[in-house]
């Protein structure tokens, strides 16, 4: 099974403790070959009127679109290196839609929030589940999850450079795309589907007492979901471990890889973001278990934009992705294979996941 294939996770089950678009057609209006000059002046055919019509209604929602439009985009990995593919992504939005577009990447989870309620970003891309459940409560619209690999959901993985104490068997290496080998153990070698979740869940209890390497505290799959599993295998998350924070999810397996950590999460495979710098990464950092499955993350417009103009800043995002420039894009920046809408009751499973923790982890 190699990185991407293991994005490939199944949509169905509930999370931790329960079983956890297409190419546009566009017609263009011809005129009648034969039409004469005089019928050529009169009123246009209906096509022809449909197809002003329709120019007419972008044209005035893109008038309604602040310029510039502000975009700004989750750190889930390195700032750097987000921040040099933001801003090709603003420019192709800023192409289909008419306006200038200027891309941010504030330094943490929780600025992405704060500037969508504060005015200061217009448009959030890359948002976790449990991000998106917090744009939409300080008064954005969620409209785009994306798709990858056929599967809009993922888990949580679970990894460690100390196989020895959470691995129950041999660790089985698998090789990937570049030739490299990533080690998996508990099983999780052979799963390809969210429904054979949670995995290794047993072994968490060896947890309490050690280093644990989180993503941020805003992220459902760096620090929501997993901190939701410790406390099922009786490990207070706050006061039962040693945590840090590091920042993004590259960041998270760095730490285990140097050994600041001894066990780390992040999203399945995050791995994979490190073997240009570190080839070995995948037999230093074994993964021993996953979470159920988490919805994928997404997009979301503050309120300032109306109906009109979220759904052409939606429509530009999925025509982008249609792209080949675009899709490259969209891989850099987030792994992302497609966009589509939301649809309603995708993300209940993380505000009951949010209301679970607000008491013990503040997240409300």
């Amino acid at each position: 099974m190699n990185r991407r294939a293991l994005f490939a996770l199944a949509t169905a089950g509930a999370l931790v403790l329960t079983a956890c678009g297409g190419d546009d057609s566009t017609e263009s209006a011809t005129s009648d070959p034969v039409m004469s000059e005089s019928e050529s002046m009169s009123e246009p055919s209906p096509a022809m009127s449909e197809s002003e019509s329709m120019s007419e209604t972008s044209t005035e929602s893109m008038a309604d679109l602040p310029d510039p439009l502000i975009l700004t985009l989750t750190p889930s990995q390195e700032t750097g290196g987000l921040i040099e593919t933001a801003q090709p992504l603003a420019d192709m939005l800023g192409e289909e839609l008419g306006v200038t577009v200027e891309a941010q990447v504030p330094t943490d989870y929780a600025g992405v929030i704060a500037a969508l309620e504060s005015g200061q970003a217009h448009v959030a891309g890359g948002l976790g589940p449990l991000q998106m459940v917090q744009a939409e409560a300080v008064g954005s619209d969620l409209i785009l999850q994306a798709e990858r690999f056929g599967s809009f959901s993922y888990v949580t993985q679970w990894f460690t450079n100390d196989p020895d104490t959470y691995c129950e068997d041999e660790p089985v290496g698998v090789e990937q795309e570049g030739g490299e080998t990533f080690l998996f153990c508990n099983g999780v070698d052979e799963a390809t589907d969210a429904a054979e979740g949670p995995i290794g869940q047993d072994m968490l209890s060896n947890v309490e007492g050690q280093t644990v390497a989180f993503v941020d505290q805003g992220s459902t799959s760096g620090y929501a979901v997993p901190s939701l599993q410790l406390l099922t295998a009786g490990v207070d998350p706050i006061n039962g471990i040693d945590a840090i924070f590091a920042g993004s999810h590259d960041n998270a397996v760095q730490a285990v890889y140097d050994g600041d950590a001894s066990v780390g999460v992040s999203f399945n495979d995050a791995r994979g973001q490190l073997v240009e710098q570190t080839p070995d990464v995948g037999e230093k950092v074994v993964v021993f278990g996953w979470s159920s499955a988490i919805p994928n993350d997404g997009f979301a417009v503050t309120d300032d934009i109306d109906e009109a103009g979220a759904q052409a800043i939606s429509d530009a995002l999925v025509a982008i992705s249609e792209t080949e420039e675009g899709a490259t894009v969209m891989d850099e920046l987030y792994e992302i294979d497609g966009l589509a809408p939301v649809n309603d009751g995708e993300f209940d499973v993380i505000r009951d996941l949010q209301e679970q923790l607000a008491d013990q982890l503040g997240l409300n």
